[in-house]
């Protein structure tokens, strides 16, 4: 679960239960339920990380169909700050968090794996252009992916990769994700380090 550390997954599941019928959702009795409201600044901060996928400073509404989806019962309103927000960048900045990349090219790398067990992480990252982006551009963009800023990327944001350059991409298939895994898991510790993927972004 992309909140494991932040949040208690016992409260979670009972807040979603409690706001499964169409027209019952309430953002605060929510926040409540799932111990948010009285969590630390620091918690609140790396939830909100998790939830601003593109890094825009602000959690839009695609980003909150996507965490919907994963059960998180965040519906029914959108451009939402959990009081706070990075000024540097708009509401209106939908430019991925990927500096340099263009977006014609992402596009196309992820129309070229649009069908379900067809991406070839090699294919995407050099279509997307990634492949050909300097040490530095790499790290940012496994920053942005490393969505509970943990320093590695786990098997479950391996699962939503595509989704970080466009919220509305879909997942990795379990077979594809295991793949993608393997082939960046040098280690053998079941996550991905920054150093394992610059290796991979470069292979």
């Amino acid at each position: 679960m992309a909140f494991a550390g932040m949040l208690n997954e016992e409260n979670i599941k009972a807040a979603v239960q409690a706001c499964q019928a169409p027209g019952t959702f309430d953002f605060r009795s929510f926040f409540a339920q799932v111990g948010l409201i009285d969590s630390s600044e620091a918690d609140r901060r790396k939830v909100f990380a998790v939830l601003d996928r593109d890094k825009s400073g602000y959690i839009e509404e695609e980003e909150l169909k996507i965490y919907k989806s994963e059960g998180l019962g965040l519906v029914a309103f959108s451009q939402v700050r959990l009081g706070f927000h990075s000024p540097q960048r708009s509401a209106k900045d939908k430019k991925m968090a990927f500096a340099g990349l263009n977006d014609a090219d992402v596009k196309a790398a992820l129309d070229g794996c649009a069908a379900a067990d067809s991406f070839d992480y090699k294919k995407f990252f050099k279509a997307c252009g990634l492949a050909a982006k300097s040490a530095d551009e790499v790290k940012k963009a496994f920053a942005t992916i490393d969505q509970d800023n943990s320093g590695f990327i786990e098997e479950e944001e391996l699962k939503l990769f595509l989704q970080n350059f466009s919220a509305g991409a879909r997942a990795l298939t379990d077979k594809e994700t295991k793949t993608f895994l393997a082939a960046g898991d040098s280690d053998g510790d079941g996550k991905i380090g920054v150093d394992e993927f610059a290796s991979l972004v470069k292979a």
